[in-house]
Order: structure tokens, then sequence, then C-alpha cells
């Protein structure tokens, strides 16, 4: 028993010094998967939403903006507003003639799957669980084909929110507070293409 006992510091050391050589080992900057600046000027679409009214859709837009541009310095972006109907090659081909941009980027935000709930602790409140996806895609305006797509999907409690008809209606009056953690998660995702990641080899 006592040999072992002897040996048992030496393994423990060398599992240390495994790690530490593991930990020292060296890492790289790998390039995002999705280069934006050979898109020249890029157009931006209002994101559209379905089982929801309310800001959900803006604030989303804008945290999407500020993730690109944040990700890659340089790139010009213009902000396009509202488009009514959906965003397909034919809308992106308009846009692009319209505002001289050389792509088209639009996301559709979809709230599903809406359950009330309601809490007595520390008083009566009323939320309501649901389901949110975001989804954006790029297209090339010259000839519509999409170039670049990614979708997130969380499920998430929010207060503010009331139900009619089957939709949600946020109604926060300061929907970044209400719903900028949720809008943040999603954004996140759904921009991990734009950013450089560090990689060990």
């Amino acid at each position: 028993m006592r040999p072992r006992r002897r040996y048992a510091p030496l393994f423990v050391a060398a599992l240390l010094l495994v790690a530490a050589v593991g930990c020292r080992s060296p890492r790289t900057l790998v390039d995002p998967r999705m280069a934006l600046q050979p898109h020249v000027r890029i157009g931006l679409v209002t994101f559209s939403t379905e089982g929801a009214n309310g800001t959900l859709a803006p604030l989303a837009t804008q945290r999407f903006l500020a993730a690109m541009l944040e990700a890659q310095p340089g790139i010009e972006v213009l902000e396009l507003g509202t488009v009514t109907g959906p965003v397909d090659a034919a809308a992106a081909r308009r846009l692009g003639e319209a505002h001289g941009v050389r792509s088209v980027v639009a996301g559709h935000l979809v709230v599903s799957d809406l359950k009330p709930r309601v809490s007595v602790l520390g008083g009566l409140r009323a939320s309501v669980e649901a389901d949110v996806a975001l989804t954006v895609r790029m297209l090339a305006a010259e000839s519509g084909a999409t170039v670049w797509a990614r979708s997130a999907q969380i499920r998430e409690t929010m207060g503010a929110v009331s139900i009619v008809n089957g939709q949600a209606v946020l109604g926060a009056q300061d929907p970044e507070d209400a719903y900028g953690d949720l809008v943040g998660h999603l954004v996140w995702e759904v921009t991990h293409d734009f950013r450089s990641t560090w990689v060990r080899q």
C-alpha cells in the first residue's frame, strides 16, 4: 500500500503539468464565416413580426444593426425602414435599384405558443410564456439570391404582455428594459457568423 501512496503525488503533479501545457496552447484568431465588406453597401429592412404587436421588431432591428457594425467596423449599412410584403428576390432587386445597395438584409420575428402565467408572490402579476424565433437573411440585390441566413429561438417568460385575438401585444413603456435580454440573446446567436473567433491549435 505504501508504494502506491508514494507515487500518488507524482501522478497528481503529472496531471497538473498536462493541464497547464494544455491551457498554454496557442490560440488563433479565425476570420468570420460571413465577410460583410465585399457587399460594399448593405440595405437593412426593419424586421417584420408574426404573432406579436409592439416594439419587439424595431428593437431587434436596431440591436442587429449595432451587432453588425461592432463585429465588422467600416461597413456601410443603409436603413431602409419598413417594407410592405415579403422581402423576396423581386423585392430585393427593387430595393437595390431604388437605394443603390448591393445586398438587402431582412429579418422575421415569430412569437408563438403563448401561455399566460399568473404569479401571486409579491403581488398579483401576469406574464406570458412564449417561443420567440428570429430568422435573418441576406439577399443579393442584383440577382435576388439568398447569400446568407441564420435563425435562433428561445423560450421566454415576458412581462407587460397581453394576449389579444391570439397575438401577443407588447406594451412595455421601456422595451429595452423589458425585452432587452431576450432580443440580445437572439441577435447574438444570429450574428455569430459575423464575428471573428479564437480557437486553440
